[in-house]
């Protein structure tokens, strides 16, 4: 193989998930691209774990190179893999999934379908079919639209430029390299919408192939899902100092975020409690006790009740960000210790409710 030869660079920035990223990287050492066409990249970004120890288990099976850094969060590890990529696409893709083997195929022929610099090519994501499907999780990805969610989308629609989904999604590398990469203030979620909003004035645009398939193989929770959103929100008023755009005001739902959550005040952890009553009713063995509320009804109360939860736990991030914004390097300050502690569902990739039709709104999201 010579740097030549190589069509998609598949780039994994990772960070203390050996087993997860195992499973990544197995599947795509059997993709039915021929294996000299592509490359992987795997950024370390600090992990204590085994990640180097899999990385060298899987260097002989892939062209695989692997690479270090303090931890730095994955706006940075994101830049360096691609600087350190040779390939002229280049593949976004989370740790927690894996490919089926006609995913790099498919983004390359959606890329030769819009050979323009300025197309992006997102792919489908799904739950992987040996998980077991929680309310959360069906919730999130379906009626709730929070996570990955394409119930709007139509095959090979041309998308704005809020639908270029980090870990999901492929692009020109010459194009990034030369009109804008990531911004390295954010270490969870945010980045890669914001660096998108910033390409659109070049015309970017995102293809939307839904042939180009990948599995996310960890479950989330509900708790999981709530410090999620509260971490979004803190990306979100990130986001939203950088952009005065009205546009991005909106996106990043701003205003009125004090008062969402004086709405639900000191209910938010109530609310998340009868979540878990509702979600083990719902799971219980058995028919519902004589005269109590059947399962659609306990279904509806619950999925109102997430969106409150989860719309309530972004609102308190965006609510802390900006009460610690007394000066930016403080703020900055403060988003690095907020997103950078240890957490168990770690993930970037994440796409919430649509804003309209062709817009969508990255939590991740």
């Amino acid at each position: 193989m010579t740097p030549t030869s190589l069509r998609i660079s598949v780039i994994i920035p990772t960070r203390d998930r050996a087993s997860l990223l195992r499973g990544a990287l197995d599947s795509l050492g059997r993709q039915t691209l021929p294996r000299d066409d592509y490359e992987v990249v795997v950024v370390d970004d600090g992990s204590i774990d085994a990640t180097e120890r899999v990385c060298g288990d899987q260097s002989e099976d892939l062209h695989l190179r692997s690479v270090r850094i303090p931890p730095s969060g994955i706006a940075a590890a994101k830049n360096l893999g691609l600087f350190v990529s040779r390939a002229p696409i280049s593949l976004f893709f989370d740790d927690d999934d894996v490919a089926t083997p006609t995913l790099l195929e498919a983004h390359l022929q959606a890329h030769e379908r819009y050979p323009d610099q300025n197309v992006a090519v997102l792919g489908l994501t799904t739950w992987a079919s040996g998980l077991d499907i929680s309310p959360v999780m069906d919730y999130v990805t379906g009626p709730g639209a929070f996570l990955f969610s394409y119930g709007n989308l139509t095959p090979r629609q041309m998308l704005d430029f809020t639908y270029f989904w980090g870990g999901r999604s492929s692009c020109k590398r010459s194009f990034l390299a030369t009109k804008g990469i990531f911004h390295q203030s954010f270490r969870f979620g945010c980045e890669d919408i914001e660096l998108a909003y910033r390409l659109s004035r070049f015309g970017f645009r995102v293809f939307y192939e839904p042939t180009a398939v990948s599995h996310m193989v960890r479950p989330v929770t509900t708790l999981e899902f709530c410090a999620r959103c509260e971490r979004q929100g803190w990306s979100q008023y990130l986001f939203s100092r950088l952009h005065p755009d009205p546009r991005i005001q909106d996106y990043c739902e701003i205003e009125g975020a004090e008062e969402r959550l004086n709405a639900v005040g000191d209910s938010l952890d109530g609310m998340v409690h009868r979540v878990g009553e509702l979600e083990a009713s719902l799971q219980a063995e058995g028919p519902p006790s004589e005269g109590g509320p059947g399962p659609d009804q306990l279904l509806r109360e619950l999925h109102r009740l997430y969106r409150e939860v989860f719309l309530g736990f972004r609102a308190r991030g965006i609510v802390a960000a900006a009460r610690a914004d007394i000066g930016g390097q403080e703020l900055q300050q403060r988003v690095d210790q907020r997103q950078d502690r240890p957490r168990p569902d770690r993930d970037e990739e994440r796409m919430a409710e649509p804003l309209a039709t062709g817009t969508s709104r990255d939590p991740t999201a």
